[in-house]
């Protein structure tokens, strides 16, 4: 009698965690599924999306609802002038990127574990971190890791962050701003840079030294930054001094397109001192010395929180921290 009441509760228990279970189960999703979804998203249509991935439009929408229906969710709204995204859509998108950008690092991971050659590195900088620590960084990587391919993108402080934490980049060089961490960054401080003001040789304020902020508010502004933003080193400085900040003539992403513009103009803009140096040298620009200096640049690394990185990222953070020693110094 006792055994089959024994025997009875095994059973019970065994029942009740299968439905425990039952209610846990993840939703089975094709990884294909997951890509396809991505692809629609980006091109904002089955159409497009369906060419880029060389299927038939048919066999995609088929993919897509079979996917919808695995998770119990409408992902995209269907229209005649192409899809957009739900609300769940999007939740499931950011995510979905996180997933295939893991899925992809462990398959290179599992090919590279004993030789890193062929490796890619994806490497961003903003402009002040390339100005800084590049071609040193690449000369040094080749030295070392002759067999791994790098991939270098030089934009914005913002979109670096953004490609690191979806592991489309394996770590940024870029400035630390007041909105830089979250649970998927981790950061190392590098160097403390403070930049120049530079004009053409032959600018009115070069009469007026050492120039004040009040002056330079009056200024044509070219900013190094995509849009306005408050977190900017031009910004920030004259808000720590209870100054209007200077509306910018000029957005520009790119120190080889805002050298011209400033050689050219009265447009004045901030440098890294040592490409400022290298243009006050060759003639090409004037620094302009100021009655208070700029706040300071913090420059840092990026790498995504808790990821694995491979020996061609764990040199180039090694060749990064000792580049950054030798700056301080300077």
């Amino acid at each position: 009698m006792f055994a089959r009441r024994q025997g009875a509760w095994e059973d019970a228990k065994r029942s009740m965690a299968m439905q425990t279970l039952h209610r846990r189960r993840v939703p089975f999703m094709r990884l294909q599924a997951i890509a396809q979804f991505i692809a629609v998203a980006d091109a904002g249509s089955i159409r497009g999306a369906a060419r880029q991935l060389d299927m038939t439009q048919p066999a995609l929408s088929r993919a897509l609802q079979q996917l919808e229906q695995d998770l119990h969710v409408e992902l995209l709204h269907r229209s005649g002038r192409g899809v957009k995204v739900t609300a769940a859509g999007e939740a499931f998108l950011a995510r979905a990127r996180v997933a295939e950008a893991e899925l992809r690092k462990a398959a290179e991971e599992a090919r590279y574990a004993t030789d890193d050659t062929g490796t890619l590195l994806a490497l961003g900088l903003s402009p002040v971190g390339a100005s800084l620590f590049l071609p040193e960084l690449v000369i040094g990587l080749q030295r070392e890791r002759p067999g791994a391919r790098i991939r270098i993108l030089e934009t914005t402080p913002s979109a670096l962050l953004s490609l690191v934490r979806d592991e489309v980049m394996d770590l940024a060089i870029t400035q630390r701003t007041r909105i830089h961490l979250d649970a998927g960054l981790d950061y190392r401080p590098l160097a403390e840079v403070f930049t120049g003001v530079a004009v053409r040789p032959d600018h009115p304020l070069l009469r007026q030294q050492p120039c004040s902020l009040q002056e330079l508010a009056k200024a044509q502004w070219l900013y190094m930054t995509a849009h306005d933003s408050s977190d900017d080193i031009v910004s920030r400085s004259f808000i720590a001094n209870d100054l209007p900040v200077p509306k910018a003539a000029v957005h520009c992403g790119s120190y080889f397109v805002a050298l011209d513009l400033i050689a050219a103009t009265d447009m004045v803009s901030v440098l890294p001192p040592l490409l400022l140096q290298d243009c006050v040298r060759r003639g090409r620009l004037a620094e302009l010395r100021l009655a208070k200096a700029f706040l300071p640049i913090h420059l840092g690394l990026y790498t995504r929180a808790g990821s694995r990185k491979t020996a061609a990222a764990t040199a180039a953070i090694d060749h990064i921290v000792t580049i950054a020693r030798r700056i301080a110094q300077r």
